[in-house]
């Protein structure tokens, strides 16, 4: 309808097409109009569209408006009946190749980006009482701005509600001054720390090595109270199950490393304070330091209870079994 309207109001200023001088010999003859021809598809800045953004050869008809232009960042397009409505309201002396003939308009813009706008915010929920080391967590997904072009339009927080011990806020972000220029945003201002954590899966069984590990900043709200903090707990034991990557590692994850293998054979040792006995068993279960396992005596074939000390190395206790022989 804004068109429409423009286009009503364009005919009230009819242009006619100029023409040169006559010459004396041929006063009767009228030279052709000036040549109008329709530009290629166009990228503008401003907030509405000009009789000279849609033709050349419009002459100083070229800032008349005629349109509104689309947001920041956005297209429109006008079809050939459209165009030739403003071209007969303004005279031009123009018609279209054909019935599909079109013109596309493209409102250039200034992209904000979710980080750009998580750092303004971070700065004014600091000014607002918040903690330097939280984190601005927003709650609108794929969020970005289209700012018109302009150091008119720079993007600022025009008011903030905060509530610092739940960490959560809202604001408004404002640019330019027209009434419709605004955005409300709202998010968590969350207390960050640093954890370590795998940089590729692990399957069970998998020895974690000081290599396998990375550093990611994570908010404490998401750590269970299982979630391993130092790295020292984590280096040289086993993945108990599947653990993906960059997620935090609890102590439900780990377990001691696999040292001796189920069918793996083993030594067994009784310790006594008067005697020594060794004997050759093979284990039943897989097994890590001082887990206890059964064995199979490989000369008696009696299956005792031994706790594993090392790599291959069983301890059967005299009080528990007495079977090694």
């Amino acid at each position: 309808m804004r068109n429409i309207f423009l286009l009503l109001a364009a005919t009230a200023l009819l242009l006619t097409s100029p023409t040169l001088a006559a010459d004396p010999e041929t006063e009767h003859e009228v030279l052709p109009a000036s040549f109008v021809s329709l530009k290629s598809d166009i990228v503008i800045q401003e907030g509405v569209i000009r009789l000279g953004d849609f033709f050349e050869g419009v002459g100083q008809y070229g800032e008349r408006i005629v349109a509104y232009a689309p947001r920041p960042g956005g297209r429109a397009v006008y079809d050939a009946r459209w165009l030739l409505r403003v071209a007969k309201a303004f005279k031009l002396d123009w018609h279209p190749a054909s019935k599909l003939e079109r013109l596309v308009v493209k409102r250039d813009a200034y992209v904000v980006t979710k980080s750009e706008i998580a750092d303004l915010l971070h700065d004014r929920l600091i000014a607002e009482g918040g903690d330097p080391s939280s984190r601005v967590m927003l709650s609108n997904r794929d969020l970005r701005l289209h700012l018109p072009v302009g150091d008119e339009y720079a993007l600022g927080v025009e008011a903030v509600s905060f509530d610092p011990a739940k960490g959560r806020f809202s604001a408004v972000l404002a640019w330019g001054s027209g009434k419709d220029e605004r955005r409300r945003v709202t998010g968590l201002f969350e207390r960050m720390t640093e954890i370590p954590v795998l940089g590729t899966r692990k399957m069970n069984g998998d020895v974690i090595r000081e290599t396998d590990l990375q550093w990611i900043e994570t908010p404490e709200r998401r750590l269970s109270e299982n979630t391993i903090i130092d790295p020292a707990r984590i280096v040289g034991m086993a993945a108990k199950r599947s653990i993906p990557a960059n997620r935090p590692v609890s102590q439900n994850d780990l377990q001691s490393p696999r040292v001796v293998a189920k069918g793996e054979i083993v030594t067994m040792v009784l310790s006594t304070p008067i005697m020594r006995l060794t004997a050759k068993g093979k284990a039943m279960q897989h097994g890590s330091i001082g887990d206890t396992i059964r064995i199979s005596n490989t000369q008696t074939n009696v299956v005792i209870d031994g706790v594993i000390t090392g790599p291959g190395k069983v301890r059967v206790d005299a009080h528990v079994n007495l079977a090694m022989r």
